[in-house]
């Protein structure tokens, strides 16, 4: 149940930025002072859910609570990303300015997604939705046992990592990339994307059991080579790759091909910087869990 949650949560929300539809405007003159009434609606629902369930369940696990602070601070952190990320001028921005729109898809998959997939938040919301959520949950995701092992498998860091890989590349693609400036359910459909298989990805290399840790490892390694790549060719090509972009730069005081090596640059350094940080983090946590694993074999062998 808690894998479906993810993926419904994870699909709804970006959705909600069909309010470039609806959009409710705060100064003509200032386009890009905007509010997304159905994201902040949706992030609201989210927020009120979680902060219910969370003293619900704050008061039952006295014993852990020191751990389940921490899993409430990480939601809050992903929570506010996100709706910066949705609901702030970045959005608007980013439709006139390739850089902005990679901050905001870094904000997207390398901040929110792995906080929130940290935070654990899925029983926390559903208890706080209680009479109304769970239903929802239920009829949209279904029971049936196929599924469940439909989601489990993809929560593994081979899926993951081949979700991540074709979802980043398969939307850096011109034609893609430029629908989706042009048209808000295309728009929309890349930012579900983008938040999903980064929540995917980060499912599968944090919440795994820990036969799957070298997997891991290699997973957030060779994803931290395969992004940084992409970032370098943008940074580093002659030609400009998102056509709308070539007449809304210039206002900002940039030309285009400045503006997608900024874009470039935002990608392929602090992207690769955070794959490889949590690489060396997952691969420091595996030698010293082998490490602790080995000396309490030799203590029993030498206690026999």
């Amino acid at each position: 149940m808690r894998i479906r949650l993810l993926f419904l949560l994870t699909g709804l929300l970006p959705f909600s930025t069909l309010a470039h539809v609806v959009n409710v405007s705060l100064s003509s003159q200032y386009s890009f002072l905007s509010i997304d009434p159905v994201s902040a609606l949706l992030l609201l629902i989210i927020a009120i859910c979680y902060f219910r369930g969370s003293r619900k369940i704050g008061k039952r696990i006295a014993s852990k609570q020191q751990e389940y602070r921490r899993q409430v601070r990480w939601f809050w952190f992903g929570w506010l990303t996100l709706a910066i990320a949705l609901i702030s001028p970045i959005d608007s921005i980013g439709e006139q300015l390739f850089s902005v729109h990679m901050v905001q898809h870094e904000m997207l998959m390398m901040i929110a997604a792995p906080l929130l997939v940290l935070s654990r938040p899925e029983q926390t919301i559903l208890r706080g939705g209680q009479g109304f959520l769970t239903p929802i949950f239920h009829g949209l995701t279904g029971r049936s046992p196929r599924m469940l092992r439909f989601y489990r498998q993809l929560a593994t860091p081979l899926w993951g990592w081949l979700i991540h890989f074709f979802g980043l590349w398969l939307w850096h693609l011109p034609f893609l990339l430029n629908a989706s400036l042009t048209s808000s359910w295309v728009h929309s459909l890349q930012h579900a994307t983008f938040l999903l298989i980064a929540w995917v990805f980060w499912y599968s290399v944090f919440r795994l059991d820990k036969s799957n840790s070298m997997s891991a490892v290699i997973s957030l390694f060779t994803t931290g080579i395969h992004a940084s790549l992409l970032g370098a060719l943008l940074t580093f090509s002659p030609s400009i790759w998102y056509s709308p972009y070539a007449h809304t730069t210039q206002q900002w005081g940039l030309s285009p091909i400045e503006d997608q090596q900024l874009g470039g640059l935002i990608m392929w350094m602090p992207a690769g910087i955070v794959f490889i940080a949590a690489a060396l983090v997952t691969l420091a946590r595996l030698l010293r869990s082998n490490t602790q694993g080995n000396q309490a074999n030799h203590s029993n062998q030498s206690n026999q």
